[in-house]
């Protein structure tokens, strides 16, 4: 869990603002080795302040517009390696939303069943069903939604979110029900949140003695973040999945705002 590796941040305003945030947060913890009790004396995290987030996500439409984007910097993240000469990753939601809606679109149709969309995606329902293990399921469908390599930040950002989304919709149950295209598309936006915020920590949270608690209450401001996205979800394939994310990153955007 956590972060860990030669990458600390994007350089902009906006990741030093999510930074900052986050470190202080981390800061407010109880220095005692105890930790009974240490729900008594945690700290809050407000979705509000780590809102910036968003920024480092680029749009569609723009190289960066709303904000610095991830820039220069160097140090901490899963991965080791970026994108730009300065160090720094270049998210796209359109790429982002495309491997995750792909990998729950996957899931989702293991789950119910649905042999037609898992051929289009290029696995097979019988043998995956065959090989009697859920982990081994999971792996082929990330590797079938992330056909980059895992060279990059992001690129690995994007294979974790996918394994991430994938296993949520694998396991989830509503009364013995899948969930809902809704509800995977808003578990979707909060899990790239979460990720681009626990990589742009770095070691801050990776280092901290209360790393595990750490990372639940940004997962939780995350899906915070997430709740507040409009969403219009026709169905559960890739294409439907993958636009209703990109559409709820942009909303989050447009509340956020540029200067924030």
């Amino acid at each position: 869990m956590g972060t860990s590796g030669a990458y600390s941040g994007s350089g902009g305003k906006d990741g030093k603002a999510v930074r900052h945030t986050i470190g202080d947060y981390l800061d407010k913890f109880p220095t005692s080795d105890l930790t009974q009790g240490i729900d008594g004396n945690r700290p809050s995290l407000d979705p509000a302040a780590l809102q910036r987030v968003i920024n480092l996500i680029r749009p569609r439409s723009s190289g960066g517009t709303g904000g610095d984007g991830p820039g220069g910097g160097g140090g901490g993240g899963r991965a080791s390696g970026g994108s730009r000469s300065s160090g720094g990753p270049q998210r796209s939601a359109a790429a982002s939303a495309r491997t995750a809606g792909r990998a729950a679109a996957a899931a989702y149709a293991y789950r119910t069943g649905d042999a037609a969309t898992l051929q289009r995606l290029g696995l097979d329902y019988n043998e995956l069903r065959a090989l009697g293990d859920e982990f081994e399921v999971l792996r082929r469908i990330v590797d079938m939604a992330c056909s980059a390599p895992d060279s990059t930040i992001e690129d690995h950002e994007q294979r974790l979110v996918a394994a991430e989304v994938g296993e949520w919709v694998l396991e989830q149950d509503r009364d013995g029900n899948p969930p809902t295209p809704e509800e995977i598309v808003r578990q979707t936006i909060a899990t790239i949140i979460a990720e681009t915020l626990l990589v742009e920590s770095g070691d801050l949270v990776n280092s901290h003695e209360h790393a595990d608690i750490a990372e639940t209450d940004i997962r939780d401001a995350a899906e915070a973040m997430a709740a507040q996205a409009s969403l219009s979800v026709d169905g559960a394939t890739e294409d439907e999945i993958s636009r209703a994310v990109e559409t709820g990153l942009e909303t989050i955007r447009g509340i956020v705002g540029v200067d924030v």
